[in-house]
């Protein structure tokens, strides 16, 4: 769940609980994904859990659970143990990830990279744009050297005829071109405003603890808790006193 609310936090996470050791977790854990697959909801599906020993992932050998994540129409994921830990779900998924944290990792984008991708994806479109241009120039320029060498009377059409041409190709390599950038404009303004960073920077903070636990409601804290606060320029350590008097919250 962290990695995932780090890498993604427009992501949209849902959760089928069950148990996953013991007799009758592999039923449960079948009917677990059967829930998610008749929400039609996720796009992909992880199955997973920690490290344990043999008997402890037996669940994930077992018919029950293997027939069901054969069965979906939705790409499983599964992350079963530690790397060296290998079951049958393992063998029968979409893709095998060594642990939980590592299909998080496989399922999701790093938003922070595909922010800067789509900054830079104007300038690459820009370069592209002008190199094909450049493509079609030379391609004129040959076309008019060859031109250049039959009768006076037979250049002069065809000599307008390809002038014309390459300021139609202009105009429309530069419409196209400002459509483009108008598209990834809008496009990094959506990302930007889904930034972590940019919420922080409108006056909200995230309260963690030592251990990196997101505290999000007063029960979370008690007196004298200990937490870090992050704000928009850095982390600041706080001692929790007590919830906020009646009355106070307004202000």
């Amino acid at each position: 769940m962290t990695v995932l609310r780090r890498r993604a936090p427009w992501a949209r996470i849902v959760l089928s609980p069950s148990r996953v050791q013991g007799e009758g977790a592999s039923e449960e854990l079948a009917k677990a994904l059967d829930r998610l697959v008749e929400s039609k909801v996720p796009d992909v599906i992880i199955v997973g859990r920690g490290g344990g020993s043999l008997e402890d992932l037996w669940a994930f050998n077992e018919e029950a659970l293997a027939r069901a994540i054969v069965a979906s129409p939705i790409p499983i994921v599964s992350a079963v143990g530690h790397e060296v830990d290998v079951t049958i779900s393992d063998l029968v998924a979409d893709l095998r990830a060594p642990t939980p944290s590592a299909a998080a990792e496989l399922v999701v984008p790093d938003g922070v990279l595909l922010l800067s991708s789509v900054r830079a994806a104007p300038l690459r479109l820009s370069r592209g744009v002008r190199r094909a241009a450049e493509r079609r120039r030379a391609r004129v320029t040959d076309r008019m050297r060859v031109l250049s060498r039959t009768m006076e009377r037979s250049i002069r059409p065809a000599r307008q005829a390809v002038g014309m041409d390459s300021e139609r190709l202009e105009r429309s390599f530069q419409q196209s071109l400002e459509q483009k950038r108008a598209a990834f404009s809008m496009l990094s303004g959506r990302l930007e405003a889904l930034s972590p960073l940019a919420t922080l920077a409108r006056g909200y903070s995230v309260a963690r603890t030592s251990e990196g636990t997101v505290l999000r409601r007063v029960t979370d804290f008690h007196p004298g808790l200990q937490f870090d606060l992050k704000v928009t320029d850095g982390t600041v350590e706080a001692n929790a006193v007590g919830p906020v008097k009646p009355g106070r919250e307004e202000r």
